[in-house]
C-alpha cells in the first residue's frame, strides 16, 4: 500500500505520487525552493505569527468588509474604523502574544493606518462595485485540481485599445510588503496569472488584466492578459505539478540557494543547505551553505 502523506492544511492527504490539490501559494514554494514546499506542504511546520502577517492579514480583512458597505460609506475614516475593528477580532484568536509591550502594538497599528491612507491615493473605492471578495476556487485544470481565494474581482468600463467602450474584467490583489523593482515585478504576477487561468476555466470569459495594489509605497503594476499567456500558464502549471509529483514519490527535496533564503522561516533551523552555517554560528565561524 502506498504510503500516506500530509499536506499542507489548502492541499488534501494524498497518496504518494498522487498530488491531490496545489493552490498558487504552495506552487510559488515549489518553484523558490522544492525543500521549502516539503517544510510548509508535507511536513506541515508551523511558524510564528510575526507582525507582517499580521497586518497583511488584519488589512485585507478590513478592505473586504470596506467593499461589503454601500459606496457612499467607503471613506478613508471608515476604513480606519475596519481596520481596529478586524484586529480586536483577529488579536485574541490568532495574535494574542505578538506584541511585547501595548507601545509596540500602537505603533504597529499607527504603521498599518498609514498603509491604508495610501489606498485611497490608488483606487475610489466609491466608482466600482466588486463582482467577488474573497473568492473560493477550486477548478479542474486538465488533470490537476488547482484551488485557491482570490481578493477581489470586478468589471470597469473603458475605452479600449480599438477606441471603443468595453467592459474590462479586473483581478486585483492587495500586497503589503515592499513593491518589487520594476525589473522583476514579472515574477509577482505568478499567482495572479494562475487565478485568470482559473476564471477563464470556470467562468468561460478571459479577464482583461489583472493588478497588484502594494499598499506600502504605494505602487500599482498591472498586466494585460491574453489567451496565449495564460496558455503558457497552463503548460508551466502542469510542469510544477509533475515536478510535485515526482519529487513526493522520490522524497528528493533539492534546496535551492538564492538571497530569498534570508526571509525564509527554516534557514536558522532545519534547512539542510545551511547547516553548515548554523555549526559554524556556534563556533564562531563562517561557512559556506550546503546548496
Amino acid at each position: 500500500m502506498a504510503k500516506k502523506l500530509a499536506t499542507n492544511t489548502d492541499e488534501s492527504a494524498v497518496d504518494a505520487p498522487v498530488l491531490a490539490t496545489l493552490s498558487p501559494s504552495r506552487a510559488s514554494d515549489f518553484k523558490t525552493c522544492p525543500q521549502l514546499y516539503k517544510f510548509r506542504a508535507i511536513d506541515k511546520i508551523p511558524t510564528a505569527p510575526t507582525v507582517h502577517l499580521a497586518r497583511g492579514t488584519t488589512i485585507h480583512l478590513a478592505l473586504e468588509r470596506l467593499f461589503q458597505l454601500p459606496a457612499a460609506e467607503r471613506t478613508p475614516d471608515r476604513l480606519y474604523d475596519l481596520f481596529r475593528e478586524s484586529w480586536s477580532e483577529l488579536k485574541p484568536l490568532e495574535y494574542a502574544d505578538l506584541f511585547d509591550s501595548v507601545e509596540a502594538e500602537r505603533s504597529w497599528g499607527i504603521e498599518g493606518l498609514n498603509m491604508l491612507a495610501t489606498y485611497f491615493s490608488i483606487e475610489d473605492p466609491t466608482s466600482f462595485d466588486p463582482v467577488e471578495l474573497e473568492m473560493e476556487l477550486l477548478v479542474d485544470v486538465d488533470h490537476m485540481k488547482i484551488r485557491g481565494i482570490l481578493d477581489r474581482m470586478e468589471e470597469v468600463e473603458e475605452i479600449g485599445p480599438d477606441g471603443e467602450k468595453r467592459t474590462a474584467l479586473v483581478i486585483t490583489d492587495y500586497k503589503t510588503g515592499r513593491a518589487p523593482d520594476q525589473r522583476y515585478a514579472n515574477n509577482a504576477f505568478f499567482a495572479l496569472k494562475i487565478y485568470a487561468l482559473l476564471i477563464r476555466i470556470s467562468r468561460g470569459v478571459t479577464p482583461t488584466r489583472i493588478r497588484l495594489l502594494y499598499l506600502n509605497g504605494p505602487t500599482e503594476y498591472t498586466m494585460e492578459i491574453t489567451d496565449g499567456l495564460l496558455d503558457a500558464m497552463q503548460q508551466h502549471l502542469a510542469a510544477l505539478w509533475g515536478a510535485i509529483e515526482s519529487a513526493i514519490a522520490n522524497d528528493h527535496w533539492p534546496p535551492k540557494i538564492s538571497p530569498l533564503c534570508n526571509w525564509c522561516d527554516f534557514k536558522d533551523t532545519i534547512c539542510p543547505a545551511w547547516e553548515d552555517e548554523r555549526t559554524a554560528d556556534t563556533k564562531g565561524e563562517g561557512a559556506i551553505p550546503n546548496g
